[in-house]
């Protein structure tokens, strides 16, 4: 058979960008709508989210040759701890916070569509309302299990924490989100 090509595996994407724009290209292709909707929900508004997004790829770029891993799982992780690290760094240096999330909670495009187990109909303002109130760390922990839905053991990685860190820190921001929500639906009465 002519051209008959075996398909390149991600974990083998991996090693080929550190030297290859091309397999970095594919990685790009695989990972950028992942990442986007990640910035999406911590930043809450589309022109934070794609200027941040396109910061990480630049950044990935730029370290892909000093990056040690071999397995697209090691990749993803390492993506994501950038994501995360980079909407942290947005946040601080924006300094405009508040503003972000009045803006987003005030011209939210469409609802994101997350499954949230068959839960009755999220109020978007509430929730995103509820979230920036909580720290940073939380609000990662929460996105990324109940968006992203990772595992407590993915998320330690990413954010190099320990998965019992992540558990508590689950546990604690959850338990800070109900309290939130409830007194907000206790005001609302």
């Amino acid at each position: 058979m002519l051209n008959s090509k075996k398909p390149i595996s991600y974990d083998d994407l991996v090693v080929q960008a550190r030297t290859q724009n091309q397999a970095l290209g594919e990685l790009y292709d695989r990972f950028h709508d992942q990442i986007y909707r990640f910035c999406r929900y911590r930043l809450y508004t589309t022109e934070a989210a794609e200027d941040v997004t396109s910061e990480i790829f630049l950044n990935v770029a730029r370290k892909i040759p000093t990056f040690r891993g071999e397995t697209e799982q090691e990749f993803r992780r390492w993506l994501y701890a950038v994501a995360a690290n980079q909407a942290n760094a947005y946040i601080r240096k924006t300094k405009r916070r508040h503003e972000l999330f009045t803006a987003a909670v005030r011209a939210v495009e469409s609802p994101p569509n997350i499954n949230l187990h068959n839960q009755p109909a999220v109020d978007w303002d509430t929730l995103h309302q509820a979230l920036k109130q909580l720290k940073p760390r939380h609000q990662n922990i929460i996105i990324l299990r109940f968006v992203e839905d990772f595992s407590h053991e993915q998320i330690a990685a990413i954010l190099s924490l320990k998965p019992v860190t992540v558990r508590v820190g689950l546990n604690r921001a959850l338990k800070k989100l109900r309290k939130i929500l409830q007194t907000s639906f206790d005001g609302d009465r």
